[in-house]
């Protein structure tokens, strides 16, 4: 029997990430959001930073996140992750385990957190959920180099 939370986890990433679930379907959808969680986040918080160990890959059912580098000891915003996108995927495929960038919440947002060791054992593990997520990671990835030329 799955509990109520587990269920509101689902339905909120369904609603989210209608394609995603979609193509991975039931069991894989299972098996990405085992052990996952949802957690609000109030706006300022520093999520992920910059060089730093990631544990988590964080899907983002509400909000708004900003991504900064740093470089000559400032940090530069390059970009904004909004409802339906993921982040801290790079840290794990990379396999650095580090972040590449540091993120902070824009204004208050609803995450669900899966963690680096589910995820690269659905890669390593389950052929067909690994081309589905990495289809998306890319998808995702040329998205986010498109953002800059849509704005300029």
């Amino acid at each position: 029997m799955i509990s109520r939370e587990h269920q509101s986890t689902l339905s909120g990433f369904e609603a989210r990430f209608p394609q995603l679930a979609r193509e991975l379907g039931p069991v894989g959808l299972e098996l990405l959001l085992d052990g996952a969680s949802v957690q609000e986040f109030p706006a300022g918080r520093t999520l992920i930073r910059d060089r730093m160990p990631v544990d988590f890959i964080y899907f983002v059912l509400d909000g708004s996140l900003n991504v900064y580098i740093e470089q000559a000891g400032e940090s530069r915003l390059i970009a904004a992750i909004r409802p339906g996108e993921w982040m801290g995927e790079i840290s794990v495929l990379s396999g650095e385990l580090l972040a590449s960038a540091t993120i902070v919440t824009d204004t208050p947002c609803k995450l669900v957190k899966v963690h680096h060791l589910t995820f690269e054992k659905l890669i390593r593990e389950n052929e067909i959920i690994a081309k589905v997520l990495l289809d998306h990671f890319i998808a995702l990835m040329a998205e986010r180099l498109r953002a800059p030329l849509a704005r300029g």
